[in-house]
């Protein structure tokens, strides 16, 4: 009881104040942009972008000029660059992503030793202290993050539609290349923001982890949404409360919460209870080739050897029963 009494009373300090404002803010946004950012694949992307980002505020420490500038202009560029790369097809997705990665790492690395020291604003970059953010960064933050969830919101349908299929919403009239870019400005945003209460090393995982603890949880996109943010709001609010309380740093201390509630929420999913159920069942076996369970890994009716891989079947031709010899003349080598 001492100790909660101590946290609510850090509250008529300012900095407690901003350092709560603003892990509410990141709680949501991070979390709310994350979720398309998993539907989309785009997860590796985040972390080029967090190392982009990273660069600029060294190559800012170097120079002497205002962070917040060089720190978007760096992610934007490398989303744009990485968006157009992908689009064009010029490569696979993957090689370009450790290329921006590495590239944007390398030159953190030599601002940092043309500065030639170690600075606390580097190590507060690096690893972020949401306790340390100030008036100017908090205001930043509120406005960019109101402004990122008013576009991913005004085209959410959009997103989801180009998610699943990109060409059939090309086909309909959805502008998917502008929507893309405008989607990838987003994140690079949110990153840029984020930065400096979280750290460029640990705001990818408060985009990634939120929604992947919330996608084990339901296939509904707006359920998915909604429960991606509270367990963001709730690993900020409860990450700040144990890194004040304990004296640890905040930003580890909220991811590694976030953690947890993914493992939780892993274990205790209903969906791969039910994916473990189907297979178990096996509808496909008892549906179109009943018989006895000989040679399976799973508790079904079936005669032949087969396997379940997540939520399929294999079965070889050669195991069929040819009971009516041109229902597989034109099957491949594996039914799946």
């Amino acid at each position: 009881m001492s100790v909660l009494l101590e946290f609510f009373q850090a509250f008529q300090y300012p900095f407690m104040q901003r350092a709560f404002v603003s892990a509410f803010v990141i709680g949501i946004v991070c979390s709310i942009i994350g979720v398309f950012v998993l539907l989309r694949g785009l997860i590796f992307l985040g972390q080029a972008i967090a190392h982009s980002a990273f660069a600029g505020a060294a190559l800012a420490i170097l120079t002497g000029i205002d962070p917040i500038l060089t720190i978007i202009g760096f992610s934007v560029v490398s989303a744009i660059g990485i968006g157009y790369v992908n689009q064009k097809k010029l490569m696979n997705s993957e090689v370009i992503i450790g290329i921006v990665f590495a590239f944007f790492m390398a030159l953190a690395i030599l601002f940092i030793g043309l500065h030639g020291e170690y600075s606390s604003d580097i190590n507060s970059i690096l690893f972020g202290n949401i306790l340390l953010v100030d008036l100017a960064d908090m205001l930043l933050l509120i406005v960019f993050s109101v402004v990122i969830l008013l576009i991913v919101f005004a085209i959410k349908k959009e997103l989801y539609f180009m998610t699943f299929d990109s060409q059939q919403a090309q086909v309909s009239g959805v502008p998917v290349k502008f929507l893309s870019y405008l989607f990838l400005i987003a994140v690079s945003l949110t990153i840029s923001v984020s930065l400096k209460a979280i750290g460029a090393i640990l705001v990818f995982a408060m985009i990634v982890t939120p929604a992947a603890a919330a996608y084990q949880w339901t296939f509904k996109i707006n359920t998915m949404i909604i429960l991606s943010a509270i367990f963001g709001v709730f690993s900020a609010i409860f990450g700040l409360f144990f890194s004040y309380i304990l004296d640890l740093p905040s930003g580890s201390t909220i991811v590694i919460l976030i953690t947890l509630i993914f493992v939780i929420s892993f274990i205790a999913s209903p969906k791969r209870r039910a994916s473990k159920k189907d297979l178990l069942e096996c509808p496909f076996c008892k549906d179109y080739l009943p018989g006895p369970c000989e040679d399976c890994n799973g508790d079904c009716d079936l005669g032949i050897p087969h396997t379940h891989e997540e939520e399929r079947i294999i079965i070889s031709t050669k195991h069929l029963p040819d009971k009516d010899p041109t229902t597989h003349n034109h099957m491949e080598e594996e039914t799946k």
